[in-house]
């Protein structure tokens, strides 16, 4: 009787590192893909909110507007329900401004504040010292300047006023914030003095 001696059908060891070596690159790929994703989704939805909160300020301008219309029948003074007059003041161009709504007593604050690139939102913009016009979420999770105990955001907002005629000014509403790397969004409008055109 003869006894054949058959080959096994097996992987070198060649093979199988191959083989690992090519799940390997499959697997860095597919990661590299999710972080990617992970990524380009975090800066559309800073993106949104960004866009969101610039718009509200340009919406909170003009109330202020159509509010002083309806109530001093002037356009752009900043507290039209103040009582001592000598505190009103108009909006004066090359200024910054914060905007934000008081819910308690549903009024629009105004503050004015120094230039935003000197106070550390700029190109020395960074996490730590963000300047003025920091964001906080509040315990109704709204958007509100940073007072008191409240969480704060990455975002820092403001307005800036140029005056284009004696009824008219353009109004630079900006978001920044940073997150890996310096970040803004901007819109502008025209506000006029619509009852006098």
């Amino acid at each position: 009787m003869k006894y054949s001696s058959s080959t096994s059908s097996g992987f070198s060891i060649i093979e199988v590192l191959i083989g690992i070596f090519v799940f390997s690159l499959w697997l860095v790929a597919v990661f590299a893909l999710l972080t990617s994703a992970l990524s380009v989704n975090d800066t559309n939805k800073n993106s949104i909110i960004a866009s969101n909160l610039a718009r509200e300020q340009i919406e909170l301008y003009r109330n202020i507007r159509d509010n002083n219309y309806k109530k001093l029948k002037l356009w752009n003074l900043k507290n039209p329900d103040g009582v001592d007059y000598s505190t009103w003041s108009l909006f004066q161009p090359g200024e910054y401004y914060t905007l934000e709504n008081n819910y308690n007593n549903w009024v629009i604050q105004v503050e004015s504040i120094s230039d935003p690139q000197s106070a550390g939102a700029g190109v020395v913009f960074s996490d730590t010292n963000i300047g003025y016009g920091r964001l906080c979420l509040d315990s109704d999770k709204r958007y509100m300047y940073c007072t008191g105990w409240w969480e704060k955001q990455k975002f820092a907002r403001y307005i800036y006023i140029t005056e284009l005629s004696s009824w008219s000014y353009q109004v630079t509403s900006k978001v920044i914030w940073y997150k890996r790397w310096y970040h803004e969004y901007d819109i502008q409008t025209i506000v006029t003095d619509w009852r006098r055109i």
